[in-house]
């Protein structure tokens, strides 16, 4: 056992003598003398030796005649006690497990050795057991247990609850807290209810709570950062924006507060509200980056904004300078920039650079599925790779199955794959787009419907697909911010092809149409002008 457990795993057996010294003494007192009571002169000298053993560090020595005592006496819970801190000081915790086990079976009600043991349980990782311990210590009778303790308890149960994801249990342990003024930091326990009403999309409750740790803490950035966004995700805007407008007066310097106004502004279209604020996070943030910054979030976020922008390279050099000075060998970090390069790169149409930032992403992490279905659905448009972009594809699929885009990239894989014959795999294609647009209402997807149709011969069913997609576009753009400087010019691009695709279907059909007319025999009337 580590010398760190053993220090905690003491610590918390010095803790349960201490509340069994105030808890329980009269009981202390009639264990101590039922060796007397019971003229059993052996087995209290005997317990004597031991306590004089204990006492003098000799553990090992006064675990023999404690074990000599319990001969005599086996319900003897002082002698269990000790036992479990001998034991435990020579590093043998199962046995003084066993013993505390015990005195928890002699006193079923008693606040401390459930409170213990709940301790020792959590620090060995045994959750369960630990919630167990925890749960009988706060049903037992805590008369005379100190404050400190019960708090600590009531602590210890709701994180153990909220890491088992009981968040109904943790809530009604940190309201017993408050309930029983057990704290003196109560903002912390309302803090801590917000969050977790507002995890579980309760926003109303959440508010709620935020607005007491508000009342407590008027300046406190987390606070202010998580009652603005429930007032946004109830589209309470005005609530929203006068909560960061406030915090703002007070600390001007907080980007994060600014970027979170932005983008309400953006939502009520008062978009130069809206790019105001976000110029200011854009000076704070470029200030901090050139100053050397140690937040690999302030990176990313200026790389964003470089973004929006349309300065790709800024965004790039952004990126790089983190990777170089503030991820070095954090992997879990390194593979998120280098997603995010990928990204840009994409947008720049800078193939090479997007295949190489997804093979190091994969290489950190083969099973990072979003990187997976990227690389893979880059391989399908370029139509290289084929093999390769459909074992990329399904693999990212074998973790997120109902992942509408994933679902389009194999469909738009197994129709590249297929030959002009191949009608097994183009209908397979179809099967696989036509789920995909059951998980997602995506313009990309009604697009490859569309062409799989007109590949097919199905021309009209394929002109639907296309307007729909068309629509779906259009609808898009309108609602993008003009802010959104990339994604308005890529999506009017995408607009376009498929425009140019009806108006080249709809000439294919009246031109066929033509060609039936006149195989027919019908007479075709030309319009010709003077």
């Amino acid at each position: 056992m580590s010398r760190t457990k053993t220090i905690v795993l003491l610590s918390f057996v010095f803790i349960f003598a201490f509340l069994c010294e105030t808890t329980s003494a009269e009981s202390r007192k009639d264990s101590e003398n039922n060796f007397l009571l019971h003229n059993d002169t052996e087995a209290y000298m005997n317990f004597c030796t031991g306590f004089y053993l204990m006492l003098d560090h000799r553990w090992e020595e006064a675990i023999v005649f404690f074990e000599k005592t319990l001969q005599s006496n086996p319900n003897a819970e002082r002698i269990h006690n000790y036992l479990a801190t001998c034991f435990f000081q020579s590093n043998k915790k199962e046995k003084a497990l066993l013993h505390i086990e015990k005195i928890a079976q002699l006193k079923p009600d008693d606040f401390s050795i459930h409170y213990t043991l709940g301790n020792i349980y959590a620090s060995e990782g045994n959750g369960k057991r630990a919630i167990s311990e925890y749960e009988r210590a706060n049903s037992s009778v805590m008369d005379g247990v100190d404050k400190v303790f019960v708090s600590d308890m009531l602590h210890r149960l709701a994180n153990s609850y909220m890491e088992n994801g009981d968040t109904e249990n943790a809530t009604n342990a940190y309201k017993k807290i408050l309930d029983l003024e057990l704290t003196d930091e109560p903002v912390k326990i309302h803090y801590k209810l917000g969050q977790i009403y507002a995890d579980a999309k309760k926003m109303d409750e959440a508010i709620k709570e935020f607005v007491k740790a508000r009342e407590a803490s008027p300046h406190s950035e987390p606070i202010i950062f998580y009652l603005s966004l429930c007032y946004e995700e109830l589209e309470d805007y005005d609530n929203a924006i006068a909560t960061l407008e406030s915090f703002i007066e007070y600390d001007p310097d907080v980007w994060l507060m600014r970027i979170n106004l932005s983008n309400i502004y953006e939502k009520v279209k008062q978009y130069e509200k809206a790019e105001l604020e976000r110029e200011k996070a854009f000076g704070i943030l470029k200030e901090s980056v050139n100053k050397g910054s140690k937040s690999l979030r302030e990176y990313t976020t200026l790389s964003q904004i470089y973004q929006r922008r349309g300065e790709d390279r800024e965004a790039i050099y952004t990126l790089r300078t983190a990777i170089s000075s503030v991820i070095k060998e954090d992997e879990e970090a390194l593979k998120g920039v280098r997603f995010m390069l990928a990204n840009i790169y994409y947008e720049m149409n800078d193939h090479k650079h997007v295949v190489n930032e997804l093979e190091k992403v994969l290489q950190i992490d083969p099973d990072y599925h979003q990187a997976s279905n990227f690389l893979g659905y880059f391989f399908v448009e370029k139509g290289e790779q084929l093999d390769e972009a459909l074992g990329l594809i399904e693999k990212a699929l074998s973790i997120e199955p109902e992942n509408g885009a994933y679902l389009d990239s194999l469909g738009w894989a197994y129709y590249k794959l297929a030959d002009e014959d191949d009608d097994e795999k183009i209908t397979l294609a179809l099967q696989k787009l036509n789920k995909a647009s059951e998980y997602a209402e995506d313009p990309e997807i009604m697009g490859h419907i569309g062409d799989v149709y007109y590949s097919l011969g199905y021309w009209e069913r394929a002109q639907g697909q296309w307007e729909v997609a068309l629509k779906l576009w259009e609808k898009s753009t309108a609602e993008a911010s003009p802010l959104l400087k990339h994604k308005t010019a890529r999506e009017i691009k995408a607009r376009k092809v498929i425009q140019n695709k009806l108006e080249k279907l709809q000439h294919l059909m009246m031109v066929e149409s033509t060609m039936e007319r006149l195989k027919s025999g019908e007479r075709v009337v030309r319009n010709h002008t003077n």
